[in-house]
């Protein structure tokens, strides 16, 4: 994880990802746990934050699947 700006810094220059903000618009799930989700939503002005990215499943319903890292809010 992302957690400077020194390393996001080297990160957009290895990676052409285009923007934080737009890399936050379509996030790869798993790639963020909660608690970085938030933090890089916030920093980026994405208020209110949406909602965790959730992984699909072909042929799972994802009303079935628990959140095992619930908000500690």
């Amino acid at each position: 994880m992302i957690h400077s700006d020194e390393l996001l810094a080297v990160a957009k220059r290895i990676f052409c990802f285009g923007t934080p903000e737009e890399a936050l618009g379509d996030p790869a799930p798993g790639i963020l746990d909660q608690s970085s989700w938030v933090k890089w939503n916030e920093r980026y002005n994405c208020i209110p934050v949406p909602p965790f990215p959730r992984r699909q499943i072909p042929g799972v319903d994802p009303t079935t699947v628990p959140d095992f890292f619930p908000s500690k809010s």
